[in-house]
């Protein structure tokens, strides 16, 4: 399996789409347009996730109400602060989500990844404190960026972000995962 065909997949394409649509119509419209679009383009892209998988990841449940929420409040408040913060919070949670998980056998990150990584119960817990370092990182950086940049700046950067994100949770995946790496038993060779 080629690094497209694992990293690449359905699951990630439709997390990046509504990121797009944000950056595309902010780029056109402006940040109220794109709230909206990246509202709809969310509903439609976990709608698209239901229909192909029969399922929806826990993930873009919590991806699709933070975006209902924050990006419904800017949008009924008209104040462009929800939306800017949306990245944020979702970290947060996605951090503390794997802070819980690590009181849980399997971890919580264990679970997401079965049977695409296969690592020692320590390996977990390296890999899932790693993770939400990451996680903290990104809201950190958030919160400096929204901050201080113009919004089409910050909706740049925002944009950029998701999938540097993604290839960053990899990365690090990939550099603890050959220390940890649970050998099958030897009548499964």
């Amino acid at each position: 399996m080629n690094f497209i065909e694992r990293y690449l997949n359905r699951h990630i394409l439709l997390e990046i789409c509504p990121v797009v649509v944000f950056f595309v119509v902010n780029y056109g419209w402006g940040l109220m347009p794109a709230t909206a679009a990246v509202v709809a383009a969310t509903v439609i892209a976990v709608g698209i996730g239901l229909a192909v998988e029969r399922r929806v990841p826990v993930l873009a449940i919590v991806t699709l109400v933070l975006v209902l929420l924050l990006g419904g409040a800017s949008l009924a408040f008209n104040d462009e602060t929800f939306i800017k913060m949306k990245p944020t919070v979702g970290k947060c949670l996605f951090a503390t989500a794997l802070g819980i998980g690590l009181f849980f056998r399997p971890s919580f990150l264990a679970r997401a990844l079965e049977g695409q990584v296969k690592l020692t119960g320590p390996g977990w817990r390296v890999l899932t404190v790693c993770w939400i370092g990451v996680a903290l990182g990104l809201a950190a950086l958030n919160e400096i960026l929204w901050r201080t940049l113009e919004t089409d700046t910050w909706v740049a950067f925002n944009t950029a972000l998701t999938p540097v994100s993604i290839i960053g949770y990899i990365s690090i995946t990939r550099l603890i995962a050959p220390r940890y790496w649970q050998e099958e038993p030897a009548e499964n060779r």
